[in-house]
């Protein structure tokens, strides 16, 4: 019994494919079609099968034309049977795609990744085939409209079929398009927490593929290029899609000034949404910048994560804006407590404390401040996130050679016991850090793991090197793949002699019973 309920799906799935192979061979198997629809009434839970048939149907009815209804103007209906035929096809397939729209919401999770995968494939066949004679270029927005709308559910979440739809964003008439749509659908007064989370996480996918800007005579020269773009309803006997940068930037300033309207810092997870996408996506976007000054100037007064992560705007606030943002290095200061090991975002935030701290032109109490906390958290760090913080007050001793003179060679303890140093305050100016010494990177010297004692050295021996400053910026995830890799696996020697060609090494007792033949 248990045999037959394990083979059951595949049964299903052979019907439904002969069901598919009759109707699409011959007519008289029509009422297959009406079948296949109405098995959806049945089905509780897993609709892959159902999909993938309605799937193959109606791509092949739209390759074939047999959708496409003549209609000539000032003249009657046509009533014949093969107008009627084809007016049924088509009550079937807009039956077929509001059927696939809701079972995006119901269902096993990958029945309803397969939903919006089959809504978008048709999507894409009926862009390519319209229902309509056309030569040129077409996009059906309004079932891209019906899948947004499903997407922005209000009750529900929907981070696995939009996580599913980022495929589709590659392409740039998909991207063009659906920012114009979304931007249509941003207009609700009173969105509830579900339906923000949904819009932000759908406007992020969007914006993932780049928008470039560049000269038009640039644009034209780059045909290599061009041709790289990846289309989806795109056809090689008609139009090319007519991409323009300069409206997707458009539509992008209008999702997000409709979404500026909401109640963002209402939920923190709303927030840290809101502050990814707005430092991530939409800062080289935005018309009107220095608008965003509110949000993030708020949002760095919060702490914790959201803090961290408003820093990178405000930091780019600063330097293409030039917005002033007054007591900015208090602020920065203020980030590094031990708290920050408990968050995602400690990386990010040491970079950007890197680029904020990279002036030469810093007073050295500030810099030596900082040298100074940083060693100190580094005392009770995970030995990566000390790595790193070591690395950073290395790159503060390079910038600033007078401050090497705080360097302590060997740990004493009676500088150790009469540091003037206030690791509570907050303020880096009355930290007192000048009158201390960095004890704690001779200690560090000491450490148990050989990366944190190579670190210090090398923070030790700042003093008498010319080395550049260590870049900060957290790598990408192919690097982090690669080093994994070379950290996990090591080569396996197959053999103890190392082959030369094809024949097997001299002596071998394979040789007495077998010949290798070219």
């Amino acid at each position: 019994m248990a045999a037959v309920q394990q083979n059951l799906p595949k049964m299903v799935s052979a019907q439904l494919r002969n069901k598919a192979n009759e109707f699409l061979n011959s007519r008289k198997y029509a009422n297959n079609l009406a079948d296949i629809l109405q098995m959806f009434e049945a089905e509780t839970d897993n609709y892959s099968p159902l999909l993938l048939t309605i799937e193959v149907i109606f791509t092949e009815l739209l390759r074939r034309g047999d959708l496409i209804e003549e209609i000539v103007p000032l003249k009657p209906v046509d009533q014949s049977p093969e107008a009627e035929y084809t007016r049924w096809l088509r009550e079937c397939y807009e039956t077929a795609l509001a059927r696939a729209l809701e079972c995006v919401t119901r269902g096993r999770t990958n029945s309803r990744l397969q939903a919006l995968v089959t809504c978008c494939k048709l999507l894409q066949a009926e862009g390519k085939h319209p229902l309509e004679s056309s030569t040129g270029y077409f996009f059906p927005s309004v079932r891209l409209k019906n899948i947004f709308t499903v997407l922005l559910d209000s009750e529900q979440s929907m981070s696995a079929p939009i996580a599913r739809f980022q495929e589709f964003t590659e392409y740039r008439d998909v991207q063009q398009y659906g920012l114009k749509v979304l931007s249509a659908l941003a207009y609700r007064k009173s969105p509830t927490p579900t339906y923000m989370q949904n819009y932000l996480e759908l406007l992020d996918k969007l914006l993932l593929t780049e928008i470039q800007f560049e000269n038009k005579t640039k644009l034209k020269n780059r045909d290599n290029e061009e041709k790289e773009e990846k289309i989806l309803c795109g056809s090689e006997d008609k139009v090319p899609f007519p991409y323009n940068p300069g409206v997707c930037r458009r539509y992008a300033n209008r999702c997000w000034s409709f979404a500026c309207q909401w109640p963002l810092c209402a939920e923190p997870r709303t927030h840290r949404r809101a502050l990814l996408l707005l430092v991530e996506r939409l800062m080289p976007l935005l018309t009107r910048p220095h608008l965003a000054t509110d949000m993030l100037c708020d949002s760095l007064d919060a702490g914790g994560p959201i803090s961290m992560l408003a820093l990178q705007g405000v930091l780019e606030l600063v330097r293409r804006h030039n917005i002033n943002y007054p007591d900015m290095y208090d602020r920065l200061y203020a980030m590094f407590e031990p708290e920050m090991f408990a968050t995602r975002y400690k990386k990010r935030l040491m970079h950007l404390a890197d680029i904020f701290l990279s002036s030469t032109h810093l007073p050295e109490s500030l810099v030596a401040a900082f040298a100074k906390r940083l060693s100190r958290l580094a005392l009770v760090a995970a030995p990566g996130d000390a790595g790193a913080l070591l690395q950073l007050v290395h790159n503060l001793l390079l910038r600033h050679p007078p401050l090497k003179r705080m360097l302590c060679r060997e740990p004493d303890p009676t500088i150790m016991s009469s540091d003037p140093y206030v690791m509570e305050e907050t303020c880096a100016s009355r930290s007192r850090a000048l009158g201390s010494s960095l004890w704690e990177v001779s200690l560090l010297r000491r450490h148990h793991v050989p990366a944190v004692c190579s670190e210090a050295a090398r923070v030790l021996a700042a003093a008498s090197e010319r080395a550049q400053p260590v870049s900060m910026a957290p790598p990408e995830d192919a690097q982090l793949f690669d080093a994994e890799l070379k950290k996990r696996f090591k080569t396996i020697e197959m053999n103890f002699i190392r082959p030369q060609g094809m024949t097997s090494p001299s002596g071998e007792r394979v040789m007495q019973f077998w010949e290798l033949m070219a």
